[in-house]
């Protein structure tokens, strides 16, 4: 009977339908918990690269205070070696 095979076909379809729908929600429950965790990978390296700023920030203000120091000993000595003892 066409009308018995036609529910057959439909019945396997739906099946399939069924399966695919089953691996379609398990991979977004996979994906969704990539995400979560490339989120938190984010947020992470957003953290490290404005602690990173911070350090080059002091180190810049570091070296400047470094060369401010070295003219001034600079100058002392130049006018220690000025005075004739």
């Amino acid at each position: 009977m066409p009308v018995e095979s036609n529910f057959e076909r439909l019945e396997q379809e739906v099946g399939r339908l069924i399966d695919v729908l089953g691996t379609l929600r398990q991979e977004n429950v996979e994906l969704k918990s990539r995400v979560e965790s490339l989120d938190s990978e984010v947020e992470q390296l957003r953290s490290e690269t404005a602690r990173l700023q911070q350090i080059e920030e002091q180190y810049q203000e570091a070296t400047q205070n470094r060369e401010a120091i070295r003219g001034r000993i600079e100058t002392l000595l130049s006018k220690l070696d000025a005075v004739e003892i």
